[in-house]
């Protein structure tokens, strides 16, 4: 007996055949002419064998797509290969990197255009390609991150660290804000302060950069990060403080409200009954005995729908009070005043806040309120005392950097009067609540700006490098200041969709994620997040793929469906 043959089961793929699909597109493309040369004279120039070439002109890739011959003829040309390379290149970074949408879409997508007859649209032959497109995207940023930071001035930056369940796994999310670029996007096994002081550091390795603050929501693992292994101060952020105080607060407000509102709701029933009825008495012949007086309960049930009216009023009035209250946090939250564009320093700060928090303990204690909401106001003016701390430190580090820039006197009172609130208000304008604000805030940024850099100003008499000095030392005291986590929430929105649509991520494809966010996704303006972290214009992703993206896979050749058993096949008859 022969004994069996051991299979190396670590052996490598067979690899793709020697011709390209560039090759056989210039080999269909030249025969088309009517003057073209002989198929064994052009096999013996391009080195192809002969039955090679028999083989391409034989085959008709397209055949049964539903599409015109003129798309045909151009799907075979050269011109026609290269569009579909770019064209599938477009389909997984847009929708498969760029949109929670999976390989079965893109299958879907290929056949109902009639390209699946030129480029495979098996889920298995996808994957494939999928893998390498993502491995290319992660060599490409361990390329452009270092090419960028050469040269990069040293930053002091703030960053915004949250944490996103995908099922078991912890994903650690750190964005800087201003230029919305990921440092941080990882699984981790923890989310302590250890986990996160590593990750962060492993995020900023090779970076010009140093972190000064960390906004999150009050997490003990954040704190001890930021003070502990990072020696950054924290801000905890606005979110989450007026989450925490709406709810104990807003919900049973609005159940006073709603009792309210069905009391009034049953008053005006009532009076209209009595209503009805001496409507009906005045109608009928009177009766013997003492009739009723209409007048006095129809009186007696409209005072009582006036006074419940009232109480209806009161608790609306003490919602909207407590609503404008906590919104009255974020709105004079802000380093210079959003109607002149004065400093707010930290005494002015703490007297605006204890203000609106006043106002709620106000509101609580004409509802009478109990249970969580008297913690809730008390968490609240800890949470008021971490703010104003936080303002202070801002302008102890505004201070320090505009000492260090060694500007003349003239210069630095500008800076502190004019360009500061200018620029704080350029990035926050787009961020306020109403079209209003915005457009008034735009205003008021526009015009401090522009006195900032008058002809003939402080800063105007200054040196064209020590110019962009001080542009670039503005800009990076006022992205200090970063009160919001608007930025990681959205992205760790983004991730969950992700998460639900696929299952899971694995690391590998949440590293595809992170670089396709970092350097292909625009804003308005046409930068791309790395473009306005690093301050460089990175390479063209989509470009550098393309030139590296391989042969796209072949469609298998398809085989005429064998006849069901019991049936004829055309042109035969039927068994007997």
């Amino acid at each position: 007996m022969t004994p069996p043959h051991s299979t190396n089961q670590t052996a490598a793929r067979t690899g793709p055949g020697r011709w390209d699909r560039p090759t056989v597109a210039q080999a269909h493309d030249h025969f088309r002419h009517p003057d073209h040369s002989s198929q064994r004279q052009y096999a013996r120039d391009q080195g192809v064998p002969r039955s090679t070439l028999g083989s391409w002109l034989r085959d008709d890739p397209g055949a049964g797509s539903g599409l015109e011959p003129e798309a045909l003829a151009f799907f075979r040309s050269p011109a026609g290969q290269r569009f579909l390379r770019r064209l599938v290149l477009a389909l997984f970074v847009v929708f498969l990197f760029g949109a929670a949408s999976g390989l079965r879409r893109l299958s879907l997508f290929l056949r109902q255009t009639g390209l699946d007859h030129f480029v495979a649209s098996s889920t298995g032959a996808l994957h494939d390609l999928a893998q390498t497109i993502q491995t290319d995207l992660a060599a490409f940023a361990a390329e452009e991150r270092p090419r960028l930071a050469e040269g990069m001035s040293h930053r002091h930056i703030a960053l915004v660290p949250d944490e996103n369940f995908h099922g078991d796994q912890v994903c650690l999310v750190a964005i800087e804000p201003v230029s919305n670029f990921i440092v941080v996007e990882e699984y981790a096994d923890r989310r302590d302060a250890d986990t996160w002081t590593a990750a962060i550091e492993q995020g900023v390795e090779g970076l010009p950069v140093t972190v000064l603050l960390l906004t999150s929501d009050e997490a003990k693992g954040l704190i001890a990060c930021a003070h502990n292994g990072l020696a950054a101060h924290h801000l905890p952020e606005l979110f989450h403080g007026q989450r925490n105080l709406c709810q104990p607060l807003m919900r049973p407000l609005e159940r006073q409200k709603e009792s309210a509102q069905k009391e009034l709701q049953q008053a005006e029933q009532q009076a209209q009954a009595c209503r009805v009825e001496a409507q009906q008495a005045r109608a009928r012949p009177a009766g013997p005995g003492r009739p009723k007086d209409h007048a006095q309960h129809i009186a007696r049930s409209e005072a009582q729908v006036a006074t419940i009216a009232q109480k209806v009023q009161e608790c609306e009035q003490r919602q909207e009070q407590a609503l404008d209250a906590v919104r009255g946090l974020a709105d004079d939250y802000h380093p210079f005043d959003a109607q002149t564009g004065a400093a707010v320093k930290e005494a002015e700060m703490r007297k605006r806040l204890e203000q609106r928090l006043q106002t709620l303990v106000q509101v609580a204690q004409d509802a009478d309120l109990s249970g969580k909401a008297p913690e809730s106001l008390a968490r609240g003016k800890r949470w008021i005392e971490a703010l104003v701390v936080a303002m202070a430190w801002f302008w102890e580090m505004a201070r320090i950097c505009v000492e260090e820039a060694d500007l003349p006197e003239a210069a630095e009172q500008a800076v502190e009067e004019w360009l500061l609130p200018g620029l704080y208000w350029q990035q926050a304008a787009g961020r306020a609540r109403t079209a209003e604000d915005r457009r008034q805030k735009g205003e008021l940024a526009e015009r401090f700006v522009k006195e900032a850099w008058s002809a003939g100003g402080a800063l105007r008499r200054l040196e064209e490098e020590k110019q962009e000095e001080v542009k670039r030392m503005a800009r990076e005291v006022v992205g200090l200041f970063a009160r919001s986590s608007s930025c990681v929430e959205g992205r760790n929105g983004r991730l969950s969709l992700f998460h639900h649509g696929q299952t899971r991520l694995s690391a590998g494809r949440l590293k595809a994620l992170t670089v396709i966010h970092n350097y292909q996704t625009q804003r308005a303006d046409g930068t791309t997040a790395a473009e306005r972290f690093f301050g460089k214009k990175p390479r063209d992703l989509f470009a550098w793929l393309l030139e590296r993206l391989p042969d796209l896979p072949h469609p298998a050749a398809r085989r005429p469906k064998k006849p069901t058993p019991g049936h004829a096949t055309p042109g035969e008859a039927w068994p007997t």
